[in-house]
């Protein structure tokens, strides 16, 4: 008996230890399994993750490259628009070098698009053949040749596809920017745009190319991006000026006691400054010379009281009163109730761009907000100018048989190199009525540049 109650409790024990080891064994698979299965998850969370940073990286580059697309279309159009109007080879062939620039960086774009090549064959052909067309049309005229008008019509499809071309894209750009596309979508958008104009390319089978140019805002001046390349030459052999001296010329300027002036820090760069403030105004006086560079003024405008012509006069008035006798206004533009006006220094029959002073006037008041004398500074100096060995008629020989002029002068114009050339500025029109103006230099004939005119409700546009 006591043999049998000792084996009997060695099963049991034996039993319990092999039910023990079997659950261990199962909770071991258990976790194993679960590990596994937790592993996998964060690997595909990972994954997710990783996948969904590339593919907002991918998005974000895409639509950079579709927007920079737009853009270079909408400046090939631009020049193709001015190569229609070029009558001359030098301006055509400058035309030409900057289309075949921006139609290379068009392509870049192109490509970096997630398009198949298929879908975009004619707007990859038209990139590839708007150079070369009007390289080819600026040889001819090199040899003495002139444009047909077969031609122009060619120059004109390629016009009206890149224009076209151009509106589609900004219409998906601004989809994309809503929210009503996705980058996905855009896609099959940008595939069914270019089917639509399509039938536009056949046009453009054996066509070649033309030129470009990027829109500048005429306010600040159609030769701005020269206009402070300079070193400023007004302040060349003059003489230094204290803080105390600097501060006094500040107060001068702004009609308030010199007690009422503040000095507030010291301006480096090309043209090192005494910086003042009184009340809410800023001005920067030259350390040499004591010049106003520029002031600076906090006013809102409500609604508009004053006209933007008196503003003009008011701004014309102002430069008179500060010793700026000599300028002229030439272009202006309106922002948030804002007049910016545009004065060149203008001395006999000659108008100098590059001295430049823009004023800001408030529209609601009438008073003037702003001063900026940065372009007149950098670029005034005495001039020795020869005479123009060409003749204004003979000038206007150069332009093309599709423009019209309505008014002409003598214009000095900064070149890409850092030097000035006397031109005749031409104001034209074309058959549409679109204005231009054509620059002719006065010492060889040929065109030295061409801007298109755009106005609206806010000022005077050029590109």
């Amino acid at each position: 008996m006591y043999i049998y109650k000792k084996f009997t409790k060695y099963i049991f024990e034996v039993e319990i230890l092999e039910k023990i080891k079997l659950n261990r064994s199962k909770i071991r698979i258990f976790l194993y399994i679960f590990f596994i299965f937790l592993a996998m998850f964060i690997g595909l969370v990972i994954s997710a993750v990783k996948a969904d940073r590339l593919s907002r990286q991918v998005t974000a580059s895409s639509q950079r490259s579709l927007i920079e697309l737009e853009e270079y279309i909408s400046s090939i159009n631009t020049a193709l628009t001015k190569g229609m109007h070029a009558g001359t080879s030098s301006l055509l062939g400058d035309i030409s070098g900057d289309l075949i620039r921006d139609a290379a960086g068009a392509k870049t774009a192109l490509v970096a698009l997630p398009l198949s090549d298929t879908r975009l064959d004619n707007t990859s052909r038209f990139l590839s053949q708007v150079g070369s067309f009007v390289a080819s049309l600026n040889k001819k005229l090199s040899s003495g040749g002139s444009i047909s008008e077969k031609e122009r019509r060619q120059i004109q499809n390629l016009i009206d596809y890149s224009k076209k071309l151009s509106d589609e894209l900004l219409k998906i750009n601004e989809s994309i920017e809503s929210g009503e596309l996705s980058f996905s979508e855009s896609e099959y958008t940008l595939e069914k745009g270019d089917r639509e104009i399509q039938s536009l390319s056949a046009a453009m089978d054996n066509i070649g190319q033309a030129a470009g140019d990027y829109p500048t805002l005429v306010y600040d001046g159609p030769f701005s991006d020269h206009i402070l390349q300079q070193t400023p030459k007004l302040l060349e052999n003059k003489r230094s000026f204290t803080k105390e001296e600097a501060k006094k010329k500040a107060a001068e300027f702004l009609s308030v006691k010199e007690n009422e002036v503040k000095y507030s820090a010291e301006q480096e760069g090309d043209i090192p400054s005494y910086i003042f403030t009184s009340g809410s105004s800023t001005v920067a006086v030259t350390k040499n010379g004591g010049f106003i560079v520029y002031m600076l003024g906090s006013d809102f405008a409500g609604e508009a009281s004053v006209s933007e012509q008196d503003a003009i006069e008011r701004a014309s008035q102002f430069l008179t009163s500060k010793g700026y006798s000599n300028m002229k206004d030439s272009y202006y533009y309106t922002n948030d109730g804002i007049c910016t006006v545009n004065f060149a220094y203008f001395r006999g029959e000659i108008l100098y761009y590059a001295d430049l002073i823009k004023v800001s006037v408030n529209l609601e008041n009438g008073n003037i907000i702003s001063f900026d004398a940065r372009g007149y500074i950098m670029n005034h100096t005495q001039r020795d100018l020869k005479e123009p060995a060409v003749s204004k008629e003979k000038a206007q020989k150069s332009l093309s048989p599709l423009l019209s002029v309505i008014s002409s002068r003598l214009a000095v114009i900064p070149t890409e190199y850092a030097t000035e050339t006397l031109c005749y500025e031409f104001h034209c029109k074309n058959s549409e009525g679109q204005e231009f103006l054509v620059y002719v230099d006065t010492e060889t004939g040929q065109e030295n540049d061409i801007l298109i005119l755009l106005y609206s409700d806010n000022g005077i546009l050029t590109k």
